[in-house]
């Protein structure tokens, strides 16, 4: 399972919001869910509140992975979303291996379907 904790680089409060997501998650979450900030809104530089360095610290104090995106712009997105499925990937890989040391492994791989990007299949 993974979680994106997403907030709006114009709006410095969604930024102060995240805190409190990560507490809620790791209070109510399962402990190994993959996490990852996103500030989104990327290209409103002009109208930025939350400087990308203190997205940056922030992450990195909680040991989650961090993106700048815009929605508008395709900036990122789905960087976003490939690491975070990879990293879910490789947990649940390690999970398995750690389970059944005779082998298996999950792979993500682009669907041919438009209605959705990616399908997770146990191979």
């Amino acid at each position: 399972m993974g979680i994106m904790l997403v907030y709006d680089i114009t709006n410095e409060k969604s930024f102060d919001n995240i805190r409190n997501w990560i507490r809620n998650i790791e209070e109510h979450a399962s402990s190994d869910v993959e996490r990852m900030i996103l500030g989104n809104k990327c290209d409103m530089n002009d109208k930025r509140q939350v400087s990308k360095e203190r997205g940056e610290k922030l992450a990195i104090d909680y040991g989650i992975k961090f993106l700048e995106t815009s929605a508008k712009s395709s900036i990122n997105v789905e960087e976003g979303f490939l690491t975070l499925g990879r990293d879910i990937m490789t947990r649940l890989n390690r999970k398995m291996n750690d389970n059944n040391p005779s082998g298996g492994s999950v792979k993500i791989t682009e669907s041919k379907n438009k209605k959705s990007f990616f399908r997770c299949s146990l191979l």
